[in-house]
């Protein structure tokens, strides 16, 4: 009898350890995909990394102008597929890339703020974060709901923020 019950409770635990999180109930998505937090692992100097997260949140972009956007082979050998998700995970993950970035690049000034290398990344930082302003901008009317255009508000303060960053 005890073995039986020893089995029973081994089963429940292997299967709820193997069941995903349920949405709302704690569990958040990961923003970046797999190969693109491999990328954020191998370019450790700050302007590399900094480019990963702005290619990173311009491909969310990507997918919210248009769901069948395509990449080159070689592209997607890099980068990986195009992320996944409804326009409000594309947002949120928008924004929680630029927030990482926002982190590294805190970090890197705090180390050592005379670092050329990250004097280079915030300026492509700004310079990508103005230019998907405009293209955020542009998907406006392309949201209805009012989550969606929640988030897009958000996306585009943080780009903004990012667009208007010194050193």
């Amino acid at each position: 009898m005890s073995r039986s019950i020893l089995s029973i409770i081994a089963l429940l635990v292997v299967w709820t350890a193997s069941v995903p999180a349920i949405p709302g109930s704690g569990w958040q998505r990961d923003h970046l995909t797999e190969k693109e937090i491999d990328l954020v692992r191998v370019n450790q100097e700050i302007d590399m990394r900094t480019e990963v997260f702005m290619k990173a949140a311009e491909r969310r972009i990507l997918v919210l102008i248009d769901p069948q956007v395509t990449q080159k082979k070689k592209e997607e050998e890099i980068w990986g597929p195009m992320p996944k998700g409804t326009p409000l995970e594309l947002l949120q993950d928008y924004k929680r890339i630029l927030e990482e970035l926002e982190e590294k690049l805190d970090d890197a000034l705090n180390r050592d703020s005379r670092n050329p290398a990250l004097e280079k990344a915030v300026k492509k930082a700004k310079e990508s974060a103005a230019s998907q302003v405009v293209k955020l901008r542009g998907l406006g009317q392309k949201l209805t709901e009012a989550k969606e255009q929640r988030a897009l508000l958000e996306a585009i303060e943080e780009a903004e923020l990012i667009a208007k960053a010194t050193i």
